[in-house]
């Protein structure tokens, strides 16, 4: 049987120690003739949709930003422009991206707000540059739920990875 084994940290009442948490998750692969049976999960009304800078570039700025902060906030808006930027007490940084395209829009992507932005684990969001080995010439979407949710998707001819990453509470 196959699964995921995690370990949590968690500090005990008295801050003085942490106390270590296992979990293990089950996991079952579904055959693909099964598939047409699951539906992907709903995902809220999205606020802002871009394409990523090249994910090699994004990936070496968010190494270089992660010992600044834990947390990253992505900025954009419909005219093509990101921000990706960091804080920590005693410095916030932003790098400032120009002329992105956004892709063709659909039902489900609400135009009438100017931008948006959310603000995720940047250790997270580090685990999908590491799909910048899948595919060198691959495009990358980003999809952002006004303060809520970070969906990403990685396209390379018909294959499209998704990622989901939530927002962190401030």
């Amino acid at each position: 049987s196959s699964g995921i084994n995690a370990e949590y940290g968690v500090p005990t009442t008295d801050g003085n120690g942490q106390r270590i948490v296992t979990q293990d998750v089950p996991i079952s692969l579904v055959p693909l003739i099964h598939w047409s049976e699951f539906e992907d999960p709903g995902m809220p009304e999205i606020h802002m949709s871009i394409y990523f800078p090249p994910l090699r570039r994004l990936k070496n700025l968010l190494e270089r930003m992660r010992n600044l902060s834990n947390l990253v906030t992505i900025q954009a808006t419909w005219s093509g422009e990101m921000t990706v930027s960091v804080r920590s007490d005693l410095v916030t940084t932003k790098t400032y991206f120009i002329e992105l395209d956004t892709p063709d829009t659909d039902d489900g992507v609400d135009m009438t707000r100017a931008s948006a932005e959310v603000t995720v684990d940047i250790k997270k969001l580090l685990l999908f540059g590491q799909s910048q080995y899948l595919a060198a010439s691959s495009r990358s979407i980003c999809n952002i739920v006004h303060g809520r949710s970070l969906q990403l998707f990685l396209l390379q001819d018909d294959v499209k990875l998704q990622y989901y990453l939530p927002a962190v509470d401030l």
